[in-house]
């Protein structure tokens, strides 16, 4: 019997290959809290999948509590952070691009010049894109020209869009009012180059008491998906973001697009009804 060394020998070289990454995941990132990429990447590893994290933002809770610290990744760094997925060999391995919320306009221009040239590299890579701008009960809490930015610049750039009714009026320039008004906005926006757009909160007045719609669009077909609405503290945010997480999640893992956000629909849910259970004021994403 030959013996087989269980090491190599001393300076042998041993094959490197870029570790596995299915997702790349461009978000807020705090340190207390569930938003963003906090939300995010439990769902991705839950389902599976591996991610990784790209912060727009840096910060110690989100906005909507008496203190905060923290900023904005500043343009350098973000430029920098895309350059290294390159450089690594990401961006030639990951199936898809998760963008949700940006710090500042200059991340809008810079994902403006990466994504092209990702696509251009990867055709079959999906690019997915939370316009994270604001809602019905905070306003608008996004630097003004972003709205702009993203009608013009990320818009044709993605495959697939999630905004919430006050989002998708902010890119339609004008107020919806009903489930008609809300598919002919979709399709505007899926005329500029995206395959899909699942509008959440879609015609809230519309919709039936304690219940919320969904609006799942494409260029033919339009379906809507109801879901209860769950009381919660005006401090819990992120279920925009688990929901497109688990969207993109199960549409990697080979589920169609309306089953793809019934499922997603029923987690957010789940995840609010164990938020309240716990009377916590952060989202309760389970791990």
């Amino acid at each position: 019997m030959t013996a087989i060394s269980a090491a190599p020998e001393t300076g042998a070289a041993l094959p490197a290959y870029t570790a596995q990454v299915d997702i790349v995941s461009i978000q807020s990132q705090v340190v207390y809290g569930y938003v963003g990429n906090n939300a995010a990447m439990p769902v991705f590893r839950r389902a599976g999948l591996r991610a990784i994290a790209v912060p727009t933002v840096l910060l110690s809770n989100t906005p909507h509590y008496p203190t905060l610290h923290g900023g904005a990744v500043p343009l350098d760094w973000f430029e920098g952070l895309l350059k290294g997925l390159d450089e690594r060999g990401v961006t030639k391995v990951a199936r898809a691009v998760v963008c949700g919320y940006l710090g500042q306009p200059g991340q809008a221009d810079l994902l403006a010049q990466w994504l092209p040239a990702l696509r251009a590299a990867r055709p079959d890579v999906r690019v997915h894109i939370d316009p994270v701008m604001g809602d019905r009960n905070d306003g608008l809490y996004v630097n003004e020209g972003l709205v702009a930015q993203y009608r013009s610049l990320l818009v044709p750039l993605a495959d697939g869009m999630t905004p919430n009714h006050f989002e998708l009026e902010l890119l339609a320039g004008r107020a919806l009012s009903t489930m008609e008004e809300v598919v002919v906005a979709a399709r505007e926006l899926i005329a500029l180059g995206p395959q899909w757009i699942v509008v959440t909160s879609a015609a809230p007045m519309a919709a039936a008491p304690g219940t919320l719609q969904l609006a799942v669009v494409t260029r033919d077909n339009v379906s809507v998906v109801t879901h209860p609405e769950i009381a919660i503290p005006p401090s819990v945010h992120g279920t925009g973001d688990v929901f497109m997480a688990s969207v993109t999640a199960k549409l990697l893992t080979g589920q169609d697009l309306p089953e793809a956000v019934r499922e997603a629909a029923a987690l957010v849910t789940a995840t609010l009804v164990r938020t309240r259970e716990l009377a916590w004021e952060e989202l309760a994403v389970d791990d």
